[in-house]
């Protein structure tokens, strides 16, 4: 099932949104943790807008409208993480509000959906035939976003990187001829990650036609990344809307931190170190292998039963 594009944020949501974010930045909250908790805070204002058309103020959000947000959230399909992250983001906003406005805290009658725990459930990857129809359909076309998209797909795809870590490449980031990206990922810590000979076309290919971007010729912008109209940088909000774009053009959810999933789980299926996919991958803690690892010990598994003769020929 593929996922709705998202409503636009509401004009009387623009400002508590920019004081929010002066909030988090003299707070000192990282660059990533402003743009994660703003970007939900804009899709419930923009979910609201829709749903409550006549709702124009924070003011007149209740707990029943924020509830409500958190099922769709669900009934849409998002994960059970991704659905706690996003209430964990709003109640960072909502004390924030509540104590600004001296007004109630309506999170206060919410509870946020649980986590699963680690290694619960297998993570989901995507299928084989689902990766090349995408990028058989970036591929297909020589414009400025599908050459953008196909870079992106394969890069996520063929590094296993997080979204906050593609987000931030800039050119100097890149090294094409060695096959090789510096990505800064967790406690901006830096690592180098290798991808293959089609991700280097393919971002050679993007590389040409962002030389021609008026964000570069204009500005001499030096993100790697830039949208399609506008000016600057991709934030990582952009490039998770433009891959869930690209999903959504072939009924297929898609996100992109399911590439990192798939990454891990083909790694390790394919019979890759378990030490160099933690190197990889940017991991410090065995569970994060162990919770990656579980979908390909199952597919390993099952292969392995054609192999071993349970009946003993009976």
């Amino acid at each position: 099932m593929p996922r709705h594009p998202r409503p636009r944020v509401p004009d009387w949501a623009l400002p508590w949104i920019e004081s929010f974010t002066l909030h988090l930045e003299s707070a000192g909250r990282s660059p990533l943790t402003v743009e994660r908790y703003t970007d939900a805070i804009g899709w419930l204002a923009g979910w609201l807008a829709t749903d409550s058309p006549t709702l124009h103020d924070w003011h007149e959000t209740d707990h029943k409208h924020i509830r409500r947000f958190l099922l769709h959230l669900q009934d849409a399909g998002y994960s059970r993480k991704y659905v706690h992250n996003i209430g964990g983001a709003l109640q960072q906003y909502w004390r924030w509000f509540a104590a600004e406005e001296d007004a109630p805290n309506p999170m206060s009658k919410v509870a946020v959906p649980a986590a699963p725990k680690l290694g619960e459930t297998p993570p989901p990857v995507i299928a084989q035939e689902q990766l090349s129809l995408l990028l058989k359909d970036a591929e297909s076309g020589r414009d400025f976003e599908s050459r953008r998209d196909a870079a992106l797909i394969r890069l996520f795809a063929g590094t296993g990187g997080r979204l906050a870590e593609i987000a931030s490449l800039t050119l100097d980031d890149l090294a094409v001829s060695k096959r090789e990206a510096t990505v800064t990922g967790k406690g901006g810590k830096t690592r180098t990650v290798r991808y293959d000979h089609r991700c280097a076309v393919a971002i050679d290919r993007y590389l040409r036609v962002r030389a021609r971007h008026k964000a570069v010729v204009e500005c001499g912008a030096t993100a790697l990344w830039v949208g399609v109209r506008r000016r600057g940088a991709m934030t990582p909000s952009g490039i998770r809307q433009a891959i869930e774009r690209r999903g959504a053009r072939l009924g297929i959810r898609l996100w992109p931190h399911l590439f990192r999933h798939t990454f891990a789980h083909r790694w390790l299926d394919a019979g890759g170190a378990e030490g160099d996919l933690e190197e990889l991958a940017g991991w410090e803690s065995p569970q994060m292998l162990r919770h990656y690892g579980r979908s390909a010990r199952s597919a390993r598994a099952r292969r392995a039963y054609d192999r071993v003769d349970v009946m003993g020929g009976v």
